[in-house]
């Protein structure tokens, strides 16, 4: 009798959780951890999507910034906090693709630790350069390094981020041996590309690139796509350019920690993935160079292992490693 009044106990009490859990209800306050610096692309993205995000759960969605490690600053702070659905972190490439195959020691297993509630917007890639580099395409820029050998180098936004790993593939693909400068975020990397101090090109994001290159204060070359960007259509894409092998873009999704109860994320999953398919998220994106591209949990979770697999893969070829 014992027995059975005990196990009549938890089956209750765990039947009072999953109710609880069905009718979850999105606190006034919630956090969305932007793993990057303020002021680079993912900063801009993240702050629409915080925006847009709440405005659909009727709850103020809180931008935090939480740079370093390429974003593993970023998740760890996640992991570290509540599990009832009011924390939330922006994942991109970086994150859950590439920081495995680059980093001997991650403080995370972006396919066990997190759980991947959508996947929102991605952008092609925008190779820039100084104005003071006498190239406009990448047969131009490629002449230029075969004729001034170690004057040109190639800045990305820190050791194995998805800056680093273009400039690899770039040079792997051409056979150059251009010079990898980190710096410390995007934003940083922008401006060194746009002070004309060393003849530097970068592989960035649409966002903080678009005004500057249509102001002619640094030169777009190619974007990584196989289709241009509507925003710089003038600017023939890699494949155009004779690299018909490279088409790379930058996913951008939001994620909770992996622990988190299903009822709860199974509701978040389906808040991110209404707020991805609004016209006012996708319009707001499109002005920042970010497509839109609304997928599931699940149909995310299946991008993130394969591009796990293809990432991992070039990371490996190039001898992408950090201690």
């Amino acid at each position: 009798m014992q027995i059975l009044k005990l196990l009549l106990i938890f089956v209750l009490f765990n039947a009072n959780i999953d109710l609880r859990a069905q009718g979850w209800q999105a606190p006034k306050t919630m956090r969305l951890i932007i793993p990057q610096v303020a002021g680079g692309g993912a900063d801009s993205i993240g702050r629409v999507i915080a925006q847009n995000l709440g405005e659909k759960l009727g709850s103020n969605v809180i931008a935090d910034n939480r740079p370093g490690s390429n974003g593993g600053t970023g998740v760890e702070q996640l992991l570290h906090s509540s599990n009832d659905g009011s924390n939330l972190i922006l994942v991109f490439t970086s994150v859950m693709a590439i920081n495995p195959a680059v980093y001997n020691k991650l403080n995370y297993d972006p396919l066990k630790d997190l759980k991947p509630l959508g996947a929102v917007c991605e952008v092609p890639m925008v190779m820039i350069a100084n104005t003071n580099m006498q190239v406009n395409s990448v047969n131009e820029l490629i002449a230029l390094i075969k004729s001034k050998p170690g004057m040109v180098f190639g800045a990305s936004g820190g050791n194995g981020a998805f800056s680093h790993l273009l400039l690899e593939l770039f040079n792997s693909k051409t056979g150059l041996g251009i010079t990898h400068v980190p710096f410390k975020g995007e934003a940083a990397a922008v401006q060194h590309v746009m002070s004309n101090q060393d003849s530097m090109i970068y592989f960035s994001t649409p966002t903080p690139v678009l005004g500057p290159a249509q102001s002619g204060r640094l030169k777009a070359i190619a974007v990584t796509t196989t289709q241009r960007m509507p925003q710089l259509a003038n600017v023939a894409s890699m494949s155009e350019q004779g690299m018909t092998d490279i088409n790379e873009s930058f996913w951008y999704g939001i994620a909770t920690q992996a622990n988190t109860p299903s009822a709860i994320t199974d509701a978040l999953a389906q808040a991110v993935f209404e707020t991805a398919k609004s016209t006012s998220l996708i319009q707001s994106l499109e002005k920042i160079g970010c497509s839109s591209t609304p997928l599931t949990s699940n149909e995310f979770s299946e991008r993130i292992k394969t591009d796990h697999a293809k990432y991992g893969a070039i990371a490996h070829a190039v001898g992408m490693k950090i201690d």
